[in-house]
């Protein structure tokens, strides 16, 4: 979480004291690893979750911010690292049903992981949430988070998303190309700069606060979006900024988080 407004910082400081650190302090003597589960940052306004114009957001309302996984992976390696104990990112993804997000999602926060290795953090392996399309506790079927779409009208028929072939090669080769890099970032680019929009599963007041329709549920209502445009932002990862061409080897155990 970061603040929105200065007078938003103490509450987030309060926050972040009370939710982050506390749990792991009690049971650090009999950790195995710390799992980090991480979808994107959340602006904090008043006593709300802030909808930022110029950021691009999932359509479960995570804003995206590769940078914040890498910040986070070092921030809990200096509070831990006199235990010598690994991490192991046990969720992270995004809910984009055209997969124009997801691509650039999945590649530049494997980047921010690798980078935060190579300042001494120990990373033992990384869960994509999710494998195929699943229910969500809030927001039922709409937000879709798979790899492989869900055809819920045509006997479930999984349909592999471009993201889930992209996934693959990745797992399989143990490498982010800079060629991988630029066509996901292009693709994406090319639908905010012809001002195509996508799903988004909020509501938003007119405080320009973000809510989760809880009657949806019972009405319906989450299948029916409010349609948000893609943002004309660079949100590449600032530590691996460099677009020469070039191979940046993965080097972490990189699973799939089958959901059942």
């Amino acid at each position: 979480m970061r603040p929105y407004g200065l007078l938003d910082i103490a509450s987030v400081s309060l926050a972040n004291s009370l939710t982050l650190f506390p749990y792991i302090d009690e049971i650090f003597e009999k950790l195995d690893y710390i799992g980090i589960n991480y979808y994107g940052q959340e602006v904090v306004s008043g006593a709300g979750l802030k909808l930022v114009e110029n950021v691009e957001y999932s359509e479960s309302g995570h804003g995206v911010y590769p940078d914040d996984l890498y910040h986070m992976l070092l921030q809990y390696h200096e509070r831990y690292k006199h235990l010598n104990i690994s991490f192991i990112i046990t969720e992270n993804g995004v809910s984009d049903e055209t997969d124009l997000i997801r691509r650039p999602y999945l590649l530049e926060h494997l980047l921010a992981i690798y980078a935060a290795m190579i300042m001494g953090v120990r990373v033992l392996g990384y869960l994509f949430w999710t494998i195929s399309n699943n229910w969500e506790w809030v927001d039922g079927y709409g937000p879709k988070f798979g790899l492989v779409a869900v055809d819920r009208a045509n006997n479930l028929a999984r349909i592999p998303r471009p993201s889930y072939h992209l996934f693959s090669k990745i797992v399989n080769t143990s490498k982010v190309t800079h060629e991988d890099r630029e066509r996901a970032w292009d693709e994406l680019q090319r639908a905010a700069k012809e001002k195509k929009t996508r799903p988004f599963y909020r509501a938003v007041d007119k405080h320009r606060l973000m809510y989760a329709v809880f009657l949806a549920l019972i009405t319906g209502g989450l299948d029916e979006p409010e349609q948000r445009p893609y943002i004309e932002r660079d949100w590449w990862l600032i530590h691996v900024k460099n677009r020469i061409k070039l191979h940046v080897l993965v080097l972490i155990h990189v699973y799939a988080l089958v959901h059942y």
